[in-house]
């Protein structure tokens, strides 16, 4: 390793004070700044790890975007995508005090001063300077950096703290803008977190820290819930995803489970900002599910399985011939639940709830579902078929239906083709 670095032109001490006391002076005579840092090697190339104060960042490191529609081999960075710093900048400006972001990949074409002690070391300490004119790129982080910058612009009040914060960087010594290119496409190499798994981990959401209640609080849910898988495996015990179970809340809540990610947190504060908001709506929420498995087919089997072992598989029969064991089933519920809750008569929810449990024929075969989620054999997912199965439902308990067909409404024949 000593020759490796000799090669790359760092500067070798017999110890690691006097390779400090080198930094230090060559910082002091260049009016720059030392920074201690771990130097290593990957991959066949010089890299270090240190950290940066926001207000460093934003002064020695230029980001060189794309232009959309112009050619992306030229710049050093992809197109910067605004909504994307948005996001990231409104996540800094309300969580000043309790936010988390990750290392910045950053680059440098010719290597700066370094200092390390002398040895055959993989991984050492050393002391990197760094002068006014030493100016870096971005490897992986320009949204991040541009989101620091938005929020410190943001952020004026006196007491902010944002701009004296640090974050984490690695700084990779490269000067060939093909395998700058090349890197930022290895580091894209990254496994993209189920959805499920981010809704039980994301509490800092108020729809999510209401979904886990839920989940918890429910003797449908509880340890019967996917909480970290993408997609529900046919022979899978669990009754549902934390997803698929989200979905039936964002119903819940907005009368729309498809609404985007980007408007949830506004939308959230909205309707559940407050704690007392929160607990009501929690309790609300299981009181509906009480009344559903305890009258509802097969829920109502279901919650009295074990959770694992042999009886639990029953849930993989279910699911194939109901259609309250399905995410568009969910929906539904959730569509029909949030007309119900608009009534503050605690006595007609409760016999609304009942009626959603026993006079709807919830098998998958039920003429109700025909021409409507139902296409052939599959179940279709999209949200006009779903909204007419749900106002098929309202009809069939004796609920106000606006703005359905009579053609769709029980007893009447299936519109040829509706729903798909």
């Amino acid at each position: 390793m000593s020759a490796f670095y000799a090669e790359l032109g760092l500067t070798q001490h017999d110890s690691l004070t006097a390779a400090q006391q080198a930094a230090s002076e060559a910082a002091t005579a260049s009016g720059g700044r030392s920074f201690t840092c771990v130097v290593f090697q990957q991959g066949g190339r010089l890299m270090l790890t240190t950290a940066f104060s926001h207000a460093f960042l934003i002064n020695h490191v230029v980001a060189e975007p794309a232009s959309k529609g112009g050619n992306p081999r030229m710049a050093t960075n992809r197109p910067m995508d605004p909504t994307h710093v948005r996001a990231i900048s409104k996540y800094l400006t309300e969580n000043e005090g309790n936010y988390i972001l990750p290392p910045i990949t950053l680059n440098v074409r010719s290597v700066p001063a370094i200092h390390v002690p002398r040895g055959n070391f993989a991984t050492t300490v050393g002391f990197v300077v760094i002068g006014d004119e030493t100016k870096f790129s971005v490897t992986d982080g320009q949204h991040r950096l541009a989101a620091i910058r938005r929020a410190g612009e943001l952020l004026t009040e006196p007491d902010s703290t944002l701009m004296g914060d640090s974050v984490s960087v690695v700084i990779v010594v490269e000067p060939d803008l093909a395998r700058i290119h090349q890197d930022f496409a290895d580091a894209a190499q990254t496994k993209q977190i189920p959805a499920s798994l981010l809704a039980a981990f994301n509490t800092r959401e108020p729809l999510n820290r209401v979904l886990t209640k839920i989940v918890d609080g429910s003797k449908l849910f509880h340890g019967r819930i996917d909480e970290t898988s993408k997609s529900l495996s046919k022979n899978s015990p669990a009754i549902f995803l934390l997803n698929q179970v989200r979905g039936m809340v964002k119903e819940l809540l907005f009368r729309d489970y498809a609404l985007s990610e980007s408007s949830i947190p506004a939308r959230s504060n909205q309707v559940i900002g407050s704690t007392e908001k929160q607990d009501a709506f929690v309790e609300r929420t299981l009181s509906m599910m009480r009344i559903l498995t305890e009258y509802m087919t097969p829920w109502k089997v279901i919650a009295e399985l074990p959770t694992s072992g042999g009886p639990a598989n029953q849930v993989i029969d279910y699911r194939k011939h109901y259609i309250n064991m399905t995410a568009t089933g969910l929906v539904i519920i959730g569509h029909v639940a949030y007309e119900i809750e608009k009534n503050q008569d605690p006595t007609w929810r409760t016999a609304r709830y009942i009626d959603l449990a026993t006079k709807v024929d919830w098998r998958r075969d039920a003429e109700i579902w025909q021409g409507t989620i139902i296409s052939g054999d599959k179940i279709t997912t999209t949200r006009a078929p779903g909204r007419l199965a749900a106002e098929k439902v309202m009809a069939a308990i004796g609920m106000p239906v606006s703005d359905v067909p009579d053609s769709l409404l029980p007893g009447a024949e299936p519109l040829v083709g509706a729903g798909v």
